[in-house]
């Protein structure tokens, strides 16, 4: 499989567990052309590889993050790099006083 068909089948597993509606884990193998066994690797990457907050909601029937955000997969120049470091050094300087909590 080629390497942008992997990226696009990944950023359309994010769009479906974002809208939350993926279906079961047969269903969605199905939207995304894939085996469940490879679905389920798939997603074990995302969990434990990338920290993706996944898991299946048995009353939506769907794959759900467990706080908002979405995967991002893009390139960042050098400026852009820093300009994002800059931030997490901002961010990181406050941590000392003020506690943060996903919501």
């Amino acid at each position: 499989m080629g390497l942008k068909k992997s990226l696009d089948r990944i950023e359309y597993l994010d769009y479906l567990i974002r809208r939350k509606c993926t279906g079961t884990p047969k269903e969605l193998a199905e939207k995304l052309g894939i085996s469940e066994r490879w679905l389920y690797e798939i997603l074990n990457e995302l969990k434990h590889d990338f920290d993706c907050p996944i898991k299946y909601s048995r009353r939506r029937r769907s794959y759900v993050y467990t706080c908002s955000g979405s995967l991002v997969i893009e390139f960042m120049n050098k400026e852009e790099q820093s300009d994002l470091n800059a931030g997490f050094k901002i961010i990181s300087s406050f941590s000392e006083f003020f506690s943060f909590t996903a919501v």
